[in-house]
């Protein structure tokens, strides 16, 4: 798609009540339009800014102090977004249920701890290519009440860091149906 910052301003001054936004593949929208949508979409559930490849932690910083009831993040193939993106979200997201970090390249353990200490709801989670995520991310996570009682998917395939003792770490999701390593 063709959209950039200059549709999505005319858009988001115009509709303020958007609860579902899919952006996906739209590679010509930067911070500037992801800053402007969440500060005129405080109502923001559903989020897809997967491969939209200009975003850094600071549209994710914007989204985190905006949209406080966001319950869905898709936000595969950004290779600029770092914990610090992910942990600001984490604490102001607390709603958040689903989440898909594939190629998220930046990301590490940090991110999986914030999110077992902020996001109670997580049930879908996909870390897909995200090589700096170790086994002790995977024992943060694994760990937490969310994904004791909550977590239905996991995503894991491509992450070499993941050894046989990080799955141990999942043994009490009781609930996890589906599991990609």
């Amino acid at each position: 798609m063709n959209i950039g910052d200059e549709a999505l301003y005319q858009l988001v001054r115009r509709c303020s009540r958007l609860q579902l936004v899919n952006l996906h593949g739209c590679r010509n929208v930067n911070d500037d339009g992801i800053m402007e949508l969440s500060e005129n979409s405080p109502a923001l559930r559903y989020l897809c800014i997967s491969s939209c490849v200009h975003l850094t932690d600071q549209a994710i910083i914007s989204v985190a102090s905006h949209c406080r009831d966001l319950v869905t993040l898709e936000c595969a193939g950004l290779h600029h977004l770092t914990d610090a993106g992910f942990q600001a979200l984490a604490k102001n997201c607390m709603s958040l249920s689903k989440m898909d970090l594939d190629e998220c390249v930046l990301i590490t353990d940090s991110t999986l701890s914030s999110l077992s200490s902020h996001c109670p709801n997580i049930s879908s989670l996909s870390l897909s290519h995200c090589e700096l995520i170790t086994d002790d991310g995977i024992k943060y996570f694994g760990q937490s009440s969310a994904a004791r009682d909550k977590l239905t998917t996991l995503e894991l395939d491509n992450c070499p860091l993941i050894t046989d003792r990080g799955l141990d770490y999942l043994m009490a999701c009781k609930n996890l149906r589906r599991i990609e390593l």
